[in-house]
């Protein structure tokens, strides 16, 4: 859609009036005088000038008992507004991280899945650490075991303030339940993750405060049963466990792993437990960082063996997504969703989309998205890492592409990854890109009934 250079010059007027209503400073008629008058000038195109003319018409009226005195009603004005900076003059690229090879385009969704917060360890984990130096349950109050902390609550809201600066232009400060979908898994941490996420994204402006001294505002979020989210296929997805042991035993995968076995062997034998795979590493790294977490380093024995179980940590995260089927139990329905939303906003101008899509879920969640998006190199997502496939819209050609942009710390900043198979460029046409993605996508009953086989084929 062409947009004019006075359109352009308008909406920024426009952005500025609101930005002022959402502070609480009144906004003078002046303004609407003057968007009166250009809605009725010569200097825009027709449709820009009725569409402004008639918005003009609806926010006016007279009020009672005050004959030949214009009054606004703010609460219609701000609805209108914001609707007519949406739809009047588009939308152009906005936040941190958005390079100039995108100017010429808008976002018009994004799907953006993170990790939760910093948080204490889980029973899984905490078995792999040394009977002989026993951990006092202490050491996790107030917080508990495998819940977020202190710092991941504030690693948290720096993940919303990231998604408030970077698709300020996508959505409007006020929150709109039409704008916007967000998703937890069934964990405490994720959903905490959520709600202070929420709370930098949505800090309530003056229409939607409901407490004079409380900048915070309620914000829903929607959570799967555990034993149906697809999100949690490491728990709940026999299939992919099944696979991913067995693509273990590739004679490639034997080769990356050889050169650990003697560290399997130190680990064991200062753990009391049976370390033998990379998995079991990745727990035990994954042990050593919750702990300290909570102010307790790792032993000297591990700090002295940490590059080596850093590496191994890499090679799981590479074993996870090694081939398509991998990342398909693990990805497939979300980027099924992905694109059938994609397609609906592309084809069908009737479908009524959100415009932000937010998943709270973990690294394995993120890492798997990034992997069904080709632009995964194996590394574990630090906490409150963000991944987002971007819908964008060429303004001069109409034309649409995904855009893969990550933060690999909360609050970033963003790096736009290029799609392997694209050509390098930061803009994956669309179809392209719905062909690069065919063999890991598919539905959620096909996956359920694929995750019951753990039989050779």
């Amino acid at each position: 859609m062409h947009v004019c250079h006075t359109c352009r010059r308008k909406k920024k007027e426009i952005r500025r009036a609101i930005e002022a209503m959402l502070s609480g400073d009144p906004l003078g008629i002046q303004f609407y005088v003057s968007l009166y008058k250009w809605s009725r000038g010569s200097e825009c195109c027709s449709r820009k000038r009725f569409a402004n003319a008639r918005t003009y018409r609806l926010i006016r009226h007279r009020s009672v008992g005050s004959a030949g005195n214009w009054h606004l009603n703010m609460e219609l004005v701000l609805m209108l507004v914001v609707a007519l900076v949406a739809a009047v003059c588009g939308n152009e690229p906005q936040g941190v991280g958005v390079d100039k090879q995108l100017s010429d385009t808008k976002t018009v969704a994004a799907f953006v899945i993170f990790r939760h917060g910093d948080r204490t360890p889980d029973h899984e984990e905490l078995a792999l650490y040394p009977a002989d130096n026993a951990l006092s349950d202490n050491i996790f109050f107030p917080y508990g075991k495998k819940a977020l902390t202190n710092k991941g609550k504030q690693r948290s809201f720096f993940v919303g303030k990231y998604l408030r600066q970077r698709y300020d232009g996508l959505i409007s400060k006020l929150y709109l339940p039409d704008e916007i979908t967000i998703r937890t898994t069934d964990y405490a941490r994720t959903k905490m993750t959520a709600l202070t996420a929420l709370a930098a994204l949505y800090p309530p402006p003056p229409a939607q405060r409901w407490n004079p001294d409380l900048d915070w505002q309620p914000i829903p979020y929607n959570t799967p049963p555990y034993e149906d989210d697809d999100l949690l296929y490491w728990y709940n997805c026999p299939r992919y466990l099944w696979l991913r042991d067995k693509t273990a035993e590739l004679p490639e995968i034997k080769k990356w792993i050889e050169p650990y076995q003697s560290l399997f062997s130190y680990l064991s034998s200062h753990t009391k437990t049976n370390i033998t795979k990379p998995e079991d590493v990745f727990f035990l790294d994954n042990l050593f960082q919750t702990l300290k977490n909570v102010g307790v380093n790792p032993p000297e024995w591990a700090q002295q063996e940490m590059p080596k179980i850093k590496d191994v940590t890499k090679i799981e995260y590479a074993l996870e997504f090694y081939n398509a089927e991998l990342v398909r139990l693990a990805s497939g329905v979300l980027m099924q969703s992905i694109v059938n939303i994609s397609n609906s906003i592309i084809n069908d101008p009737d479908f009524e989309a959100n415009k932000l899509y937010l998943y709270s879920a973990h690294e394995n969640n993120v890492a798997g998205l990034m992997a069904a998006a080709r632009v995964f190199e194996a590394h574990q997502p630090n906490y409150g890492s963000t991944f987002s496939l971007e819908l964008r819209n060429n303004i001069k050609t109409g034309k649409f592409g995904m855009t893969a942009v990550y933060a690999r710390n909360a609050g970033g900043p963003a790096e736009i990854l290029p799609i392997d198979g694209c050509g390098g460029a930061l803009i994956c046409d669309f179809d392209k890109f719905l062909s690069l993605v065919q063999d890991v996508i598919w539905s959620k009953p096909e996956m359920d009934e694929q995750c019951k086989n753990v039989t050779d084929l």
